[in-house]
C-alpha cells in the first residue's frame, strides 16, 4: 500500500513538473516558429469563434502574418542586443536613463500599434463579430492578468520570506 501511494505521489509531482513551462520558454518556443503557421493557427482559432467567410480569413492571414514577421524581427533585435551585453557588467547611469527611455518609446509604441489592429480587424469584421472579437480579447486580457496576479503574489511571498530569514 505505501509502495503504491508512493508511486501515485511520485507519478502526480511528474506530471505536474512537466506541465509547468516558464515564460522565457513559452516565449523561446513562440519565437521558433514560423510567423506563416503562427498566422495560421491564429486565424483557424479566430474562424472557429466567429465563423469567418473565406474572403475574412484571407485577411485576418494577412493581417497575422505581418504581425507575425514584425514580431519576430524585434524579437531577434533584442536577442542579438542582449546577446552582445557583456555579463556581469553593469551599465553606467547614461546606458540605464537611455533604456527607460526606449522602453517608453516600445510602450507608446505598441499601444499605437493595438489601436491600428483594433481598427484592421472592424474594417475586417462585422458588426457582431467584432463585439465577439472584443470579448474574446477582454477574457483573454483578464485571464493573463489573473496569471500575472499569482506570479506577483509568489513573488511577494518569497520577498516577505526572504526578509523574515535576514
Amino acid at each position: 500500500m505505501k509502495k503504491m501511494i508512493a508511486i501515485a505521489a511520485l507519478f502526480v509531482a511528474t506530471v505536474s513538473f512537466a506541465q509547468e513551462h516558464t515564460r522565457g520558454e513559452r516565449l523561446k518556443k513562440m519565437m521558433n516558429t514560423a510567423p506563416e503557421e503562427t498566422a495560421e493557427m491564429q486565424t483557424k482559432r479566430l474562424t472557429l469563434a466567429l465563423v469567418l467567410d473565406d474572403k475574412q480569413q484571407e485577411r485576418v492571414y494577412d493581417l497575422y502574418l505581418a504581425e507575425a514577421k514584425e514580431r519576430k524581427a524585434q524579437w531577434e533585435e533584442r536577442s542579438a542586443k542582449r546577446s552582445t551585453r557583456e555579463k556581469g557588467v553593469k551599465p553606467t547611469e547614461e546606458e540605464i536613463a537611455a533604456m527607460r527611455a526606449s522602453i517608453k518609446e516600445r510602450h507608446k509604441a505598441m499601444l499605437d500599434k493595438q489601436i491600428a489592429h483594433q481598427e484592421k480587424m472592424q474594417n475586417i469584421l462585422n458588426e457582431e463579430q467584432f463585439d465577439e472579437w472584443r470579448k474574446l480579447k477582454m477574457k483573454r486580457h483578464e485571464r493573463m492578468a489573473m496569471r500575472d496576479g499569482k506570479r506577483r503574489d509568489r513573488f511577494q511571498k518569497r520577498r516577505s520570506q526572504e526578509r523574515w530569514r535576514k
